[in-house]
């Protein structure tokens, strides 16, 4: 990259940032280090003791610890006092032993709690995945007596939302219905918004996506965004894209973005907010809106539903895969689909679920494979996304966060346990995207410094960790737990691509 290219760049990130100061109020921390620990879905203690509220050396806050044991000291200290000046003190201690006593007995009841939630949890996996539904369905009737999705400790929600995606998947196995059903569109955005404001995650591969499109449009004057499925984000993401396209060093350019999504609300809302900022920016700007799933399009030699392109226009393709609900329809197709528009850049962001199906290493989504490999991994995925929001909203009175609860991770347990995720849709899909691409035609594209800013936007202290690997997928987790996969691609166009172009 030149120096005149790196600086107008650096100006664009500039003003992205600006436009979200909330999101870019953090600084490098200790969180931001490299994800380290080895991920193996086959050791599930770290679970068990955190749903019990078990001390584990890995996750310890060292600033908390310290403060704990600081009060500790101090009230030995004061007790210590009082009896070496006889004050009383026999009566102190005695309160003191009474007051350890009772704590320690909680803390055993919790923590045998949590054993038998876990263990009940697990053998009830392990009989709906031999067909043993009777012993399936007792387990699964004990555990919602003990799990409460309202409860203070964020291994007992968790236990909640997977017995009731167990119980489904129960209800599915006698009845015979295992095809997702389309969730409430409205219901789903304001969900995926709260987990926006709640979370980082989404912001974080929010942040790596854009930079990564930036790059690819430097110097473009006709620039084109095909969004696979807006519904989730709706216009968030690009809202802070818009203002760093026209902050670039000979005013912004001609900007086109065509949304897909099932819902045409949605996509006229989004249209109309990026309509909006676009003119507060004098920025030309058209928007067009597919109610279609992309797996839904037929490719021949011309698509109807796509507007059609322009000499010299650079595209960009994104896409964030989730266990929402099927957003692509068949896989094969939205291949298709993705070749056919040869995008100058092609950004995907998906979960990370270690262990689910083999070849499905980098983040395919965990929806193949058989079903107590599908149960182990999503126990470890959510597990770590709960802890997260407790760690980040502790408060068991938080609307927000239970929103988030119920209406994405909830929801996605549900489709990923009780029909398999959008696998057993009866459509085509891919064990692993990443994959997918690399053997259709794409190249990775990775970027200098996607890692890094990520990094620099991380809430210091909590928990989050970035790294990228040698080819430029940033990884984003929790404690040592990759969690999401940003990765970037090129379409390498054939000759006929090249002269059509």
């Amino acid at each position: 990259m030149s120096a005149g290219r790196g600086s107008d760049m650096q100006d664009s990130l500039s003003l992205m940032q600006f436009h979200d100061p909330y999101l870019y109020s953090g600084s490098a921390g200790s969180a931001n280090l490299p994800l380290s620990h080895p991920f193996s879905p086959h050791h599930h203690q770290g679970f068990v003791d955190n749903c019990t509220g078990k001390d584990v050396a890995e996750f310890v806050d060292p600033a908390t610890t310290t403060a704990a044991e600081v009060s500790s000291d101090e009230q030995e200290l004061a007790v210590s006092k009082e009896v070496s000046e006889g004050g009383g003190g026999g009566a102190v201690v005695v309160e003191v032993e009474e007051r350890n006593d009772a704590t320690t007995a909680r803390g055993g009841e919790l923590e045998a709690h949590g054993v038998r939630m876990i263990a009940l949890l697990m053998e009830s996996a392990v009989a709906v995945s031999v067909g043993n539904l009777a012993d399936a369905n007792s387990m699964l009737l004990e555990l919602a007596q003990m799990a409460s999705p309202y409860a203070s400790s964020c291994g007992e929600r968790l236990v909640a939302y997977f017995t009731k995606a167990l119980a489904a998947r129960l209800m599915s196995s006698w009845v015979g219905i295992c095809a997702p059903l389309a969730p409430p569109c409205a219901a789903v955005h304001a969900a995926f918004r709260a987990f926006y404001n709640v979370s980082p995650f989404a912001r974080f591969a929010y942040l790596a996506c854009n930079q990564a499109i930036l790059e690819a449009f430097h110097g473009k004057r006709l620039v084109h965004i095909v969004d696979l499925d807006v519904v989730p984000g709706g216009a968030l993401q690009w809202l802070s894209l818009l203002p760093a396209l026209a902050a670039r060093p000979g005013g912004p350019p001609v900007l086109r973005v065509t949304g897909f999504g099932m819902s045409r609300s949605a996509l006229h809302d989004t249209g109309n907010q990026l309509a909006g900022l676009a003119s507060k920016l004098n920025m030309p700007f058209e928007f067009y809106a597919i109610a279609k799933r992309p797996g839904d399009v037929v490719v021949g030699a011309a698509v109807a539903d796509m507007p059609s392109r322009r000499p010299g226009e650079a595209l960009a393709v994104h896409w964030l895969r989730h266990a929402l609900y099927d957003a692509a329809g068949d896989d094969g197709a939205t291949m298709q689909l993705v070749q056919w528009l040869e995008p100058k850049v092609l950004t995907l962001v998906e979960q990370e679920r270690a262990g689910a199906a083999p070849g499905d290493v980098g983040g395919g989504g965990g929806d193949h494979g058989h079903f107590l490999d599908r149960f182990v991994s999503a126990l470890h995925h959510y597990s770590a996304l709960f802890d997260s929001l407790g760690a980040s909203r502790p408060s068991e009175l938080d609307a927000s966060r239970h929103l988030v609860e119920q209406g994405v991770l909830g929801r996605e347990i549900g489709n990923v346990l009780a029909v398999g995720g959008p696998s057993r849709s009866g459509r085509g899909k891919f064990g692993c995207w990443q994959e997918e691409l690399a053997r259709h035609g794409f190249l990775r594209a990775g970027g200098v410094g996607r890692a890094q800013l990520v990094a620099g936007a991380c809430p210091a202290g909590l928990g989050y960790t970035v790294a990228d690997d040698h080819h430029g997928t940033v990884r984003l987790g929790w404690k040592g737990t990759p969690l999401y996969a940003v990765s970037t691609w090129a379409w390498c166009p054939s000759p006929h691509g090249q002269a059509h172009r």
